[in-house]
């Protein structure tokens, strides 16, 4: 069947080969990011792997015009709609040593940001009748990491997010899903000032075949909740 699939955070990373492997299936696609012109050459890459269309909408997730444009978008396009809430950033440390600035903005990032467009997508799952919602969380979600207080407590506040909204919407035909990965090996460690041996992450194409098998799904399935970690663990 074909969908048409949001995808946030689609620049880089788990977003960018989760795009071209979603590309390969058939799917239309509306990659949503910050960096325009890495999202204009991924998008030009999608529709040469097979994707019918690959809109391209550029903006901070918190924007309300930005969140306005992509889900236009995505509501023009044929399909089952699906939306991957892949955006987010991560800053480690000292809670008390940190401005509260930094720790305002990864809330608004993670937590509000995805919660404010998963509220604007739902009505164009509604009218279709069916839909699908993946959280690309962390298993920060569920574990306990020093120096990581902000980061975790906005991804295990958007688990529950979408537990809960699960038991809201599942009898309306939207599935929702937890995917809680461990240590993956994306751009996203860059800004960091250090981190786990890298090459012992998981790989960003991994995680990304992971969401491709949750989409793959038949429509009477459901995953509530996966794990997926490295060999050696969470690290």
């Amino acid at each position: 069947m074909s969908k048409r699939i949001l995808i946030t955070g689609a620049s880089s990373g788990i977003g960018a080969e989760f795009a071209l492997m979603a590309s390969e299936m058939g799917h239309s696609l509306v990659l949503l990011a910050r960096r325009e012109a890495m999202l204009r050459e991924l998008a030009a890459q999608c529709r040469d792997q097979g994707a019918p269309i690959a809109a391209v909408v550029c903006g901070d997730l918190c924007s309300e015009q930005t969140m306005t444009e992509a889900v236009r978008t995505l509501r023009s396009l044929p399909g089952e709609p699906v939306l991957i809430n892949n955006a987010g950033m991560a800053e480690f440390g000292d809670f008390a040593a940190t401005e509260w600035e930094h720790h305002q903005r990864l809330i608004q990032v993670n937590l509000v940001g995805t919660m404010c467009l998963t509220h604007s997508v739902l009505p164009v799952m509604q009218e279709h009748g069916s839909g699908q919602i993946v959280n690309v969380l962390s298993i920060a979600a569920d574990q306990v990491f020093s120096g990581a207080a902000t980061y975790s407590a906005t991804k295990a506040g958007l688990r529950q997010f979408g537990k809960c909204l699960s038991a809201e919407v599942r009898g309306k035909g939207i599935r929702v899903t937890q995917l809680l990965p461990g240590a993956t090996d994306t751009p996203l460690w860059d800004a960091q000032g250090g981190s786990p041996p890298r090459e012992k992450m998981l790989s960003a194409s991994n995680v990304a075949r992971g969401l491709a098998y949750l989409i793959s799904l038949a429509p009477d399935q459901v995953i509530d909740e996966v794990t997926i970690t490295p060999p050696l663990g969470v690290l």
